[in-house]
Parts: structure tokens; C-alpha cells; sequence
């Protein structure tokens, strides 16, 4: 038992798919006010083989499904910075630069389906000014198995809200 619990925390620590590049990680700790969020997948690939358009054809969907995903997780993680919809509402914002996704399935998951990872980065600026507050690795982030690709994506982005939202 002792054994198993040791092997699964170093999993963990060796496993943390976001770092801070630059800026205050501790930045959702005083931070207040509204944030845009913006996802592009624009040049994306899929497993470094292909553009992601040819795997996906539906990028628009995948992108609403992403943003969805990652909104739920983070608002309920963060109330300081909310989510908004309307530029003048918002103080900061969130963008998120998808540069590669991997699509694998998962058999040893509560599910047996797809799952998504993603590489990338988010960017979090003043709107006064244009200044980078914080600069974030993508790294290789999942959200586990899912019934089908669409929720896999949702799992994912979801996963990415949770942990951005934990930098405190």
C-alpha cells in the first residue's frame, strides 16, 4: 500500500502539465475584475503529423466545446476574475494558443473512450495596456476519457480551467 501511494504522488508531482513561463503566478490571488477569453486553434496540428482542420473538420464547434469546458471548471474555482462576454465589462484577457492536440483512447479510464491532450499557451493581459500579467505552458494537459470527442474536449479545457484557477 505504502508502496502504491508513493508511486501515485510521484506521478503527480512529475506530471503537473502547466508551468509559468513569466509574471506573478500568484496572480488569481489579488487579481479582481472581468476577463475575456479568447481560444484559437489557428495552425494547429494534430500529433505533429497534420493540420488539425484535416482531423477536425469542425473547428468552430471544437472551439465553443473548448471554451464552454474551460469557463464551467474556472468560474467555479474563481469568483475574483469572472468570465465575461462583453469587452467593456472586462479588466483582463485570457487568451489561449493551442499549438498541437493528440487524440489517444484510454482503456484503463472510468471510461472506456477518447482522449484529448493539448499543448499551447495562455496568456493573461491588462486591457488598459497591453502588458503581459502571465505567461503559462500548455503541456501535455487531459481530462481523461470520455464517451466521444466532443466531451473529451470539454474534459479537457475543463481540466485547464481547474488548474489555471489553482495558481494562487
Amino acid at each position: 500500500m505504502t508502496a502504491m501511494m508513493a508511486v501515485a504522488a510521484i506521478v503527480v508531482f512529475a506530471a503537473n502539465p502547466i508551468k509559468v513561463k513569466e509574471g506573478n503566478k500568484k496572480f488569481f490571488k489579488t487579481a479582481e475584475g472581468g476577463a475575456l477569453l479568447e481560444i484559437t486553434y489557428d495552425g494547429a496540428s494534430y500529433d505533429d503529423r497534420m493540420p488539425l482542420t484535416e482531423k477536425y473538420g469542425d473547428m468552430t464547434k471544437k472551439t465553443q466545446i473548448s471554451y464552454e469546458g474551460f469557463v464551467e471548471e474556472f468560474s467555479e474555482r474563481n469568483e475574483k476574475v469572472p468570465i465575461v462576454a462583453k469587452a467593456a465589462d472586462a479588466k483582463y484577457k485570457i487568451s489561449i494558443k493551442v499549438t498541437k492536440v493528440d487524440e489517444f483512447i484510454n482503456p484503463m479510464g472510468f471510461v472506456v473512450g477518447p482522449c484529448i491532450r493539448v499543448w499551447g499557451t495562455l496568456t493573461i493581459t491588462d486591457i488598459s495596456d497591453g502588458s503581459k500579467l502571465l505567461v503559462v505552458d500548455i503541456d501535455e494537459i487531459d481530462g481523461g476519457s470520455a464517451f466521444n470527442t466532443d466531451r473529451a474536449f470539454n474534459d479537457t479545457f475543463g481540466e485547464l480551467g481547474k488548474r489555471i484557477a489553482k495558481l494562487k
